[in-house]
């Protein structure tokens, strides 16, 4: 997997985050860095800087990851949780 493409998984993680934390996912300003960010590791994703660009890509990637998954974890849980107790309602 290249280095840009490991960048705009994490910026997807970033967007589902924030998603699941009820705030604003997507702002002029979190799009200009992000593409920005993907700009800039695509031109470190050729010749001797590659493994460079992937190991910043990858602790991008590891920090979006540690701070999307608890959220989306837990409204998982509470969706699991209020689909179990609807369906004792409707069997009772």
């Amino acid at each position: 997997m290249t280095a840009s493409m490991v960048m705009a998984i994490a910026i997807l993680l970033y967007i589902i985050a924030r998603w699941s934390r009820n705030q604003t996912a997507v702002t002029i300003g979190g799009v200009v860095s992000g593409l920005f960010a993907i700009f800039i590791i695509a031109l470190l994703d050729q010749g001797k800087t590659e493994q460079i660009a992937k190991g910043l890509a990858w602790l991008f990637f590891i920090g979006a990851a540690y701070n999307a998954i608890p959220p989306v974890t837990r409204a998982a849980a509470r969706g699991a949780k209020s689909g179990t107790s609807q369906a004792k309602q409707t069997l009772a």
